[in-house]
């Protein structure tokens, strides 16, 4: 139970960007979308907490850009058991989501983490400042490699792209900043299909596979699994992997844009 939430932050936010093809749909600011995290335990299933996104417009020193944010806490009646609170939030270009500032601060029970990233012109460096749990603040300077993006940004820029294009069980490479460190990995596209609700509303989809390399939590492979709606709103609609002591997901409950909600009945 204690690191159940934490898992599926990392998770949710890891869904891949990719170098693939043309980009066919254009996500709009004005996006909030929640989810219920939920870990299984013996055969049942107990959601422990939940994770909100937004998506919006706001003016810069240097012009517009786009911020996306995420928020993410244990329920009350759980934080006893490990508290959770947690914000990551993004600022990118638009349309391309090249990031130019990352913050991302991690309070799980007593513990704190804080990553800081900014990319400024020429963009050829990332400059980041790390305080790991327990550990003392440094700086540090990467290099930046062509598609790279943090969590965030690699998440919306996944949604943008025309799935279509791609052959069941092709895999697409992707770069991501996590943690301080570049990671090369990849998905595999698995195809269309026809997930169901509880109360057996179909929803069409986008199924993926996304390579976990091996940890304290993960067994190591292709575990995580993701599914997308092939809606114009292209919204993530269930994220579930394989741990080592069970498994875990993430549910949409709630999706609005432009100020309108969408239907989910999950």
């Amino acid at each position: 139970m204690k690191t159940c939430l934490k898992i599926l932050i990392l998770l949710f936010l890891s869904v891949p960007g990719t170098s693939m093809g043309q980009k066919k749909f254009t996500l709009s600011p004005g996006e909030k979308i929640t989810y219920g995290a939920y870990y299984n335990w013996h055969f049942i299933w107990i959601r422990s907490g939940q994770v909100n996104f937004s998506f919006t417009a706001i003016n810069t020193p240097l012009g517009n850009r786009w911020k996306l944010m995420a928020e993410a806490h244990t329920f009350r009646m759980y934080d006893r058991f490990y508290k959770i609170r947690d914000t990551v939030e993004s600022i990118v270009m638009p349309h391309t989501y090249n990031p130019e500032f990352y913050e991302q601060v991690f309070n799980h029970g007593n513990e704190r983490s804080y990553y800081f990233y900014k990319v400024p012109p020429p963009r050829k460096q990332v400059f980041s400042t790390v305080q790991r749990f327990g550990k003392p603040l440094f700086n540090d300077t990467l290099q930046m490699e062509p598609g790279l993006r943090d969590m965030l940004a690699t998440a919306y820029e996944f949604r943008t792209h025309d799935f279509d294009r791609l052959d069941s069980g092709q895999i697409v490479p992707f770069t991501m900043l996590v943690d301080n460190e570049i990671h090369h990995i990849y998905y595999r596209y698995l195809g269309k299909e026809t997930i169901t609700n509880r109360n057996k509303i179909p929803f069409s989809c986008y199924k993926f596979s996304i390579l976990l390399l091996k940890g304290d939590f993960f067994p190591g492979g292709e575990y995580l699994k993701v599914w997308i709606d092939d809606s114009p709103n292209r919204l993530p609609v269930l994220v579930e992997t394989k741990i080592l002591v069970g498994s875990v997901k993430a549910i949409i409950e709630s999706a609005e844009i432009n100020g309108k909600p969408v239907k989910f009945e999950f």
